[in-house]
């Protein structure tokens, strides 16, 4: 609901901005004053910005950068032959988004931005902020030992939050599957259980001794939120997660459940120049440490509704993104269903998977708010690289192009010095791109600075109506 609202919100206010733009631009020679609205008595602008603010507006202007993720891109998916898609958010600003290669083999067809990918254990930051939903409601908490829950889980002194941390000594459920069930025969989650009951399946290490990555912990919290919830994990994500996001293209699959699942991409290796499906196993019934299937443009959704705090409040969300530290000494970079590092000493948290010849890579440069997205569908390795170098691009000193020179300078000088410039640009500019005005001026309205925002649009609206026809129309 609160999504829609906003929505909405954002639909009517950029709707007012228009009319207030076109009503004024045909008015003629009876134009408002826009002094007394945006700027004091001594014609400055009460107010400021910021450096998180600058960053996100500078990210606005960021034609150098997309052109040389395109030059990126391309050569890598020549060099490579990559096949997958990639996304990259500046300072919070959607930057670049594009499809590269081959969706099907058999058939020949290309991938979309829509085109839904395997997330392998990127799916395991779900699964965490699932449970941390369920404690957030007061239906879960960190310290309560799985047993309670799970009466058959056969580990006394494991809680939830060793398994959120990898530091419970899991034992591995892909081997007890290979070798303790029935050949041919789906399995799912609470069959992962039972296994570990029947067969006393022992503990790698005493729960919370020392750090050990365990695919298996995350099956029992996806259990263990079927269990709090009443729920199959797909409904409880589906309606708690995917729906309030709008994440419409997200879906969580098993091949243990009867049900329709929308088209989704199969997982590719190749092999002397070819290349082959990798057919699903019986691990493809169980859920929690993988198959989630999305796309770039809803994992983009999802980033930002972490920053926003949509699902959770800013500072109990934060607690996914520290690290464990193990019998009090001992710290490993691992959140809860999050990899933790530093870049240029700023905290990344991020996750990568692998599975079935899917390779995802979601990075989040917290700090600076970037994100780097690449979903991969075949074995080839490449995403490593690819993330260093859209790094590396993301680090350099962007090029400031003309409008954001006209931008700056009128929020830091005014509205007369913006339109000096102005006119000065655009006659050794003649791709100067108006509509980037207004939409700065969207977004300092969002971010609550009504007097700069109206200064940039009175700006726009005496750069269109001194524009002739033709190029009014390119509006």
């Amino acid at each position: 609901m609160k999504t829609l609202f906003n929505h909405y919100s954002n639909i009517i206010r950029i709707a007012i901005v228009f009319f207030v733009i076109v009503v004024f631009s045909c008015s003629g020679d009876k134009q408002p004053d826009y002094t007394s609205l945006t700027e004091s008595k001594k014609g400055s602008v009460n107010e400021s910005l910021n450096t998180q603010e600058e960053k996100k507006l500078a990210a606005l202007f960021t034609g150098s950068l997309s052109e040389s993720l395109d030059s990126l891109m391309k050569v890598y998916k020549k060099r490579f032959s990559f096949h997958g898609n990639v996304l990259v958010s500046y300072h919070g600003m959607l930057t670049y988004s594009k499809a590269f290669g081959t969706a099907d083999f058999r058939e020949h067809t290309p991938l979309q931005l829509d085109s839904r990918f395997q997330l392998a254990s990127v799916s395991k930051q779900f699964t965490a902020v699932a449970i941390m939903m369920l404690v957030d409601q007061g239906a879960l908490s960190y310290s309560d030992t799985v047993q309670n829950i799970l009466p058959r889980f056969p580990y006394g002194r494991v809680t939830i939050e060793q398994l959120l941390h990898h530091t419970a000594g899991m034992p591995n459920y892909m081997w007890l599957l290979e070798h303790k069930w029935e050949r041919g025969k789906s399995a799912y989650n609470d069959d992962v259980i039972r296994l570990m009951d029947e067969h006393n399946t022992n503990l790698y290490f005493r729960p919370g001794y020392r750090y050990d990555y365990s695919n298996t912990g995350y099956v029992v919290l996806a259990r263990v939120v079927e269990k709090i919830s009443g729920q199959r994990f797909a409904d409880f994500m589906q309606e708690n997660v995917f729906a309030p996001l709008e994440m419409n293209d997200t879906f969580i699959y098993s091949n243990a459940l009867d049900r329709n699942y929308p088209k989704r991409l199969q997982g590719y290796y190749r092999r002397w120049g070819r290349y082959n499906v990798i057919k699903e196993t019986v691990h493809d019934g169980i859920v929690g440490d993988k198959n989630v299937y999305s796309t770039v443009m809803d994992l983009y959704k999802w980033d930002q509704a972490l920053y926003e705090g949509e699902l959770l409040p800013k500072e109990k969300i934060e607690r996914a993104f520290k690290p464990v530290k193990v019998r009090g000494k001992w710290e490993y970079p691992y959140g809860y269903g999050f990899r933790i590092k530093k870049v240029n000493d700023k905290k990344v948290v991020y996750h990568t998977g692998l599975w079935e010849g899917f390779k995802p890579s979601f990075m989040r440069y917290i700090e600076d708010r970037n994100t780097i997205i690449i979903l991969n569908h075949t074995n080839i390795n490449v995403n490593s690289i690819l993330v260093k170098k859209i790094e590396n691009l993301m680090n350099q000193k962007l090029e400031t192009t003309p409008v954001q020179k006209v931008v700056n300078i009128t929020i830091k000088e005014g509205y007369e010095a913006g339109l000096k410039s102005l006119r000065k640009l655009r006659k050794s500019d003649e791709d100067f791109d108006f509509k980037k005005i207004l939409k700065a001026a969207e977004l300092l309205s969002d971010m609550g600075k009504p007097q700069l925002a109206g200064v940039l649009i009175r700006l726009y609206r005496k750069a269109v109506s001194s524009m002739n026809v033709a190029d009014r129309s390119l509006e």
